[in-house]
């Protein structure tokens, strides 16, 4: 008796870079049909497979693992071969030039500033921080290398990406009692989402899922 083999579960590389529980992550990846494999020390890194970086914390604390264990180089390299990255949150925010959260160089993948929000909104009310709420999101058709229909994403954060020195670089905006900031950024196959796909229920799903799609078709060749 013939019997179909299991469908093979893709890994998707997970960088800890010890600033916050990643166990959402981890969790739905495993829910798209994924094997995360985390990733403490760079020389674990197989790179065969697409990254993630996710992060939850302080912008300083998170740039001083870059340096102390030695990623800032490791990641840079996969940046330098057009590597398939998503980076969430903080993560997103790491691959900035720098933030208004604390010292340190981000690792300036993405052109700009990760800035405060202020303490009232264009409106002049007070502004609660942190953003912490579902929107609506709604990519433009093309605007992501990968088809997303519109629907609702969840924010928690006090800093945000600015995007007005981005350009084309920031895919999708969005907004926070008037002040507009960069959902989604890419350059090449870098992409950061300021969002959480692992808090957005079955669009983050959706999401992930487009995501590890189009990055194992854009794995560069050895």
């Amino acid at each position: 008796m013939t019997t179909n083999a299991a469908p093979t579960r893709q890994i998707v590389e997970v960088v800890d870079l010890d600033t916050g529980n990643i166990g959402s992550v981890l969790n739905m990846l495993v829910r798209i049909g994924c094997t995360p494999r985390v990733v403490k020390r760079p020389d674990e890194l197989h790179r065969r497979h697409p990254v993630l970086l996710p992060g939850v914390g302080h912008f300083s604390k998170a740039v001083d693992s870059l340096e102390r264990s030695a990623w800032r180089p490791a990641l840079d390299g996969l940046r330098e071969r057009d590597w398939p990255v998503l980076g969430i949150c903080l993560g997103a925010q790491l691959m900035c030039d720098s933030s208004e959260e604390g010292d340190g160089r981000g690792l300036g993948w993405m052109p700009t500033t990760v800035r405060r929000f202020p303490s009232v909104g264009v409106d002049g009310k007070p502004l609660r921080v942190p953003h912490m709420e579902w929107q609506p999101f709604a990519p433009p058709d093309g605007c992501l290398p990968f088809a997303m229909p519109p629907g609702r994403v969840y924010f928690a954060h006090s800093y945000f990406i600015d995007p007005n020195p981005l350009g084309d670089a920031s895919l999708c905006e969005s907004e926070f009692c008037g002040i507009r900031f960069t959902s989604v950024a890419r350059r090449g196959r870098a992409i950061g989402a300021q969002f959480h796909p692992e808090k957005s229920h079955r669009y983050g799903m959706a999401f992930l899922t487009g995501w590890m799609q189009w990055a194992l078709a854009e794995i560069p060749a050895a």
